[in-house]
Protein backbone atom coordinates (compact mmCIF):
# COMPACT_ATOMS: atom_id res chain seq x y z
CA UNK A 1 0.00 0.00 0.00
CA UNK A 2 1.30 3.75 -0.91
CA UNK A 3 1.89 6.23 1.52
CA UNK A 4 1.46 9.99 1.98
CA UNK A 5 3.15 11.25 5.84
CA UNK A 6 2.94 14.83 7.24
CA UNK A 7 5.43 14.67 9.79
CA UNK A 8 6.30 17.02 12.81
CA UNK A 9 3.04 19.37 11.77
CA UNK A 10 2.83 21.39 14.91
CA UNK A 11 -0.37 22.88 16.20
CA UNK A 12 -0.87 25.13 19.40
CA UNK A 13 -3.71 23.97 21.57
CA UNK A 14 -5.16 23.39 24.96
CA UNK A 15 -5.65 19.69 25.81
CA UNK A 16 -4.85 18.46 28.61
CA UNK A 17 -6.46 16.91 31.85
CA UNK A 18 -5.24 19.70 34.36
CA UNK A 19 -6.57 23.03 34.45
CA UNK A 20 -3.30 25.37 34.17
CA UNK A 21 -3.54 23.38 30.42
CA UNK A 22 -6.16 25.04 29.43
CA UNK A 23 -5.01 28.47 30.20
CA UNK A 24 -3.18 28.87 26.95
CA UNK A 25 -2.12 27.29 24.27
CA UNK A 26 0.89 25.10 23.88
CA UNK A 27 2.45 23.28 20.90
CA UNK A 28 1.60 19.70 20.20
CA UNK A 29 3.42 17.84 17.28
CA UNK A 30 1.41 15.26 15.02
CA UNK A 31 2.52 12.98 12.49
CA UNK A 32 -0.06 11.63 10.17
CA UNK A 33 0.39 8.84 7.98
CA UNK A 34 -2.04 7.88 5.43
CA UNK A 35 -2.24 4.30 3.52
CA UNK A 36 -4.07 4.72 -0.08
CA UNK A 37 -3.98 3.75 -3.72
CA UNK A 38 -1.59 6.02 -5.53
CA UNK A 39 -1.79 4.73 -8.89
CA UNK A 40 -3.89 7.26 -10.40
CA UNK A 41 -1.65 10.04 -9.45
CA UNK A 42 1.79 8.40 -10.21
CA UNK A 43 -0.01 7.67 -13.85
CA UNK A 44 -1.40 11.29 -14.32
CA UNK A 45 0.82 13.71 -12.51
CA UNK A 46 -2.20 15.74 -11.69
CA UNK A 47 -2.81 17.41 -8.19
CA UNK A 48 -7.11 16.81 -8.52
CA UNK A 49 -5.87 12.65 -8.81
CA UNK A 50 -3.95 13.01 -5.52
CA UNK A 51 -4.94 13.76 -1.71
CA UNK A 52 -4.10 17.36 -1.47
CA UNK A 53 -1.92 17.91 1.54
CA UNK A 54 -2.89 21.76 1.80
CA UNK A 55 -6.35 20.17 2.42
CA UNK A 56 -5.21 17.17 4.87
CA UNK A 57 -3.45 20.24 7.58
CA UNK A 58 -6.38 22.31 7.16
CA UNK A 59 -8.53 19.47 8.50
CA UNK A 60 -6.20 18.05 10.74
CA UNK A 61 -5.77 22.01 12.30
CA UNK A 62 -9.41 22.25 12.32
CA UNK A 63 -10.35 19.48 14.27
CA UNK A 64 -7.41 19.75 16.66
CA UNK A 65 -8.67 22.97 17.50
CA UNK A 66 -12.00 22.82 17.64
CA UNK A 67 -12.09 21.58 21.15
CA UNK A 68 -10.53 20.80 23.69
CA UNK A 69 -9.67 17.66 24.65
CA UNK A 70 -8.77 15.81 28.12
CA UNK A 71 -6.89 13.22 26.51
CA UNK A 72 -4.66 13.49 23.24
CA UNK A 73 -5.88 10.07 22.75
CA UNK A 74 -9.27 11.09 22.17
CA UNK A 75 -8.00 14.19 19.58
CA UNK A 76 -5.97 11.21 17.76
CA UNK A 77 -8.77 9.36 17.01
CA UNK A 78 -11.18 12.08 16.12
CA UNK A 79 -8.51 12.93 13.28
CA UNK A 80 -8.19 9.69 12.30
CA UNK A 81 -11.99 9.07 11.66
CA UNK A 82 -12.17 12.37 10.23
CA UNK A 83 -9.58 11.62 7.32
CA UNK A 84 -11.07 8.52 6.26
CA UNK A 85 -14.02 9.93 6.56
CA UNK A 86 -13.36 12.78 4.04
CA UNK A 87 -10.14 11.40 1.98
CA UNK A 88 -10.07 8.33 -0.42
CA UNK A 89 -7.80 6.29 2.20
CA UNK A 90 -7.68 3.22 3.69
CA UNK A 91 -6.12 3.56 6.32
CA UNK A 92 -4.94 6.79 8.91
CA UNK A 93 -2.25 6.37 11.78
CA UNK A 94 -2.23 9.76 13.73
CA UNK A 95 0.85 10.05 16.08
CA UNK A 96 0.67 13.06 18.60
CA UNK A 97 3.46 14.48 21.00
CA UNK A 98 3.33 16.48 23.96
CA UNK A 99 6.72 17.27 24.53
CA UNK A 100 5.37 19.56 27.76
CA UNK A 101 3.46 17.02 29.02
CA UNK A 102 2.97 18.01 32.97
CA UNK A 103 5.01 14.74 34.19
CA UNK A 104 7.73 15.51 36.96
CA UNK A 105 10.51 13.51 34.78
CA UNK A 106 13.35 13.87 32.08
CA UNK A 107 12.16 13.10 28.91
CA UNK A 108 11.73 13.69 25.31
CA UNK A 109 8.26 13.95 24.42
CA UNK A 110 5.17 11.41 24.76
CA UNK A 111 3.58 10.21 22.16
CA UNK A 112 0.55 8.66 21.55
CA UNK A 113 -0.46 6.61 18.07
CA UNK A 114 -3.62 5.63 16.97
CA UNK A 115 -4.50 4.23 14.04
CA UNK A 116 -8.38 3.84 12.08
CA UNK A 117 -9.25 1.77 8.91
CA UNK A 118 -11.88 1.80 6.51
Amino acid sequence: MDKIRILNLQIPAKHGVFDFEKDKDRVFELDIEMHANLNIPINSDKLEDTIDYSKVVASTTKIFKESDHNLIESIAGKIGDGLIAKYPIQKAVIKIRKPHAPIDAVFDTVEVEVERSN
